[in-house]
């Protein structure tokens, strides 16, 4: 009786090793793929940075003029052009004055934040994402201090009197994050992309903002109706032409103080001294900011 007690207990024993191991295995596997994917796309683009130091050395003229690369293997899928940093929409005004002096501002704010969060986490009740618009405007408020910018990265959030189901810190962390656009309905694009607090007179540039940008303010379909406008037409967009295609496409009732946001100077932002280089790897997508000696 004793000697098969005993051996029970070290089948169990050895049974719950066995789970434990298999267990941490399979944790310990994911971690190690997404690792290596990360691994992979950092060399991809460093390989991409030194090509372009290269290139530069020569004198050879970069492919996109505006000082913003993406690169991308010819064998995985192209991803689309990012919004550059010109077509940032710029707290800075809100931070300072508030919302109840540039109402527009604070709409479109809020605007972004419903289309690129609302059906992943900001539907969790109603207005959440003016709750959230406002206790980031807390915090860029609370660092702001004399410098003449702040780091979005670095906002530490409060819930105030709202109380989804995770903390406001938590929803901020993953849209600062973003994720890839293979993930479906659920896929949502990094903060960082879109918005800026920065000390000085900025608007958004209408013929360096992205698809997302776009579709954010003016709807998916207005906004691809602009976009082909911009890439096929050789006459630069205007206000006048783009209320036509909005009225077109069913976008109605936008103020003057809306299409006054944005920049409409055809000239092009040149920023020679960085590029954004971008490289997807398995379920790992990497954007890093590269920089170059003047």
């Amino acid at each position: 009786m004793n000697i098969l007690s005993m051996v029970m207990g070290l089948l169990l024993i050895f049974a719950c090793t066995f789970t434990l191991s298999l267990r941490k295995a399979t944790v310990t596997q994911g971690v190690e793929k997404t690792y290596q994917a990360h691994l992979k796309a950092s060399r991809k683009i460093q390989n991409s940075y030194e090509s372009l130091c290269y290139r530069r050395m020569r004198g050879v003229k970069p492919k996109n003029p505006e000082g913003q690369a993406t690169e991308t293997p010819k064998k995985e899928t192209r991803i689309e052009p990012l919004n550059l940093d010109c077509a940032r929409l710029n707290l800075w005004p809100l931070v300072m004055d508030g919302a109840e002096k540039h109402p527009t501002l604070y709409e479109m704010a809020a605007q972004l934040l419903r289309s690129f969060y609302g059906s992943a986490f900001l539907n969790q009740q109603p207005r959440l994402e003016y709750h959230m618009l406002d206790a980031i405007l807390a915090a860029a408020n609370n660092e702001k201090s004399n410098a003449s910018s702040v780091f979005l990265e670095k906002l530490a959030l409060k819930d105030f009197h709202v109380k989804p189901l995770y903390t406001m810190q938590t929803l901020y962390y993953h849209m600062l994050r973003g994720t890839k656009k293979s993930a479906g309905d659920q896929s949502y694009p990094a903060l960082l992309e879109y918005l800026m607090v920065e000390n000085k007179k900025s608007s958004i540039c209408i013929h360096h903002a992205s698809i997302e940008m776009l579709s954010a303010l003016f709807g998916p379909r207005a906004a691809h109706a602009i976009f082909h406008e911009r890439q096929e037409s050789e006459t630069p967009l205007t206000v006048e032409r783009v209320q036509d295609l909005c009225s077109q496409n069913g976008k109605i009732g936008l103020s003057d103080e809306f299409f006054e946001l944005f920049d409409w100077q055809a000239s092009r932002h040149h920023s020679s001294g960085h590029k954004t280089l971008v490289h997807e790897e398995a379920d790992v997508c990497l954007k890093q900011k590269v920089f170059f000696s003047s």
